[in-house]
């Protein structure tokens, strides 16, 4: 027996490295795909390409992952990036929303205004920095918690039962129980 050679076969691992390959084009599920071939945006989606409907241009899915033959796939750093982006901008969106929700009237500044607010009965002076007609932001007198009940003593005699919404510092947001129709002064 002379001159055999035995060879072994180099175990092959077809995990890609994205980061370290550069721009490269995928398909993404969930947005708007243009083919770079034509421009046209009709697709036939595998488990691992898209190819186009039209031109017959192939791309890699963006969720895709690719492993050894027969191994057990680990995990996608690509897929979990574009998860935890979408989650994000779910929560971003989230809380545009509640922003937006607690902004539902329009505030007026009140600087160098004072009201009395009632906490269990006491009256305590409460400088206002602006009002609108679901409720108003001052200084905390006391050390408010959310969501306990106080009343507010306007100007005129006037009590208006109100919530504690938030406190950050020295600031306090009361939400008043029911929308107040406020006297605002006309432009001249």
């Amino acid at each position: 027996m002379t001159g055999v050679m035995i060879y072994q076969r180099a175990q092959r691992d077809f995990d890609l490295d994205l980061s370290a390959r550069g721009h490269h084009v995928v398909y993404r599920a969930n947005e708007s795909n243009r083919c770079p071939g034509c421009g046209r945006a009709q697709w036939y989606i595998g488990r691992m390409t898209a190819e186009c409907g039209f031109c017959g241009t192939a791309v890699a899915l963006a969720e895709a992952k690719w492993s050894g033959a027969g191994g057990p796939a680990g995990p996608n750093p690509v897929a979990e990036r574009l998860k935890r982006n979408a989650e994000e901008r779910s929560a971003a969106m989230d809380e545009e929303a509640r922003w937006a929700e607690r902004r539902s009237h329009e505030r007026i500044k009140a600087a160098g205004r004072t009201l009395q607010l009632l906490i269990d009965g006491s009256p305590h002076a409460f400088a206002i920095h602006n009002i609108s007609a679901g409720g108003l932001m001052g200084a905390d007198p006391v050390g408010l918690v959310p969501s306990s009940t106080v009343q507010v003593r306007f100007e005129g005699g006037i009590l208006v039962p109100a919530v504690v919404r938030w406190t950050e510092g020295a600031l306090t947001g009361l939400a008043f129980s029911s929308p107040v129709l406020l006297d605002l002064p006309r432009p001249d």
